[in-house]
């Protein structure tokens, strides 16, 4: 896996705590989507949340919500919790989570 830049709010799966807490440090300002959805899935614990869940309580429409949450997952921030739940449509949804290092930060 290539090395990927703090810089891209991105850190390197494998590392230890205090490497993701520095990559958390340089994370985007408060108010940055990506950031009050990944504060949201901490706050949610092994909870997790939906994407219509975090849609529905950070009032994102679905559109953003979708990507910035696949970033997210693809910078290793957050993971899919190996659970479903169903959304208002009925459809089962993945439930995602912060992962266990940042939740320790």
């Amino acid at each position: 896996m290539p090395d990927k830049r703090v810089s891209d709010n991105s850190i390197v799966l494998g590392k230890r705590r205090t490497s993701i807490a520095a990559a958390i440090r340089v994370y985007p300002e408060t108010g940055s989507l990506r950031l009050k959805i990944y504060e949201l899935l901490v706050r949610a614990d092994s909870r997790g949340a939906t994407d219509q869940e975090i849609e529905s309580i950070l009032g994102i429409s679905g559109n953003s919500v979708r990507p910035l949450r696949g970033s997210l997952e693809k910078q290793g921030f957050i993971i899919d919790s190996g659970t479903t739940r169903q959304n208002t449509n009925g459809n089962l949804c993945i439930v995602w989570r912060a992962v266990e290092e940042g939740m320790m930060l």
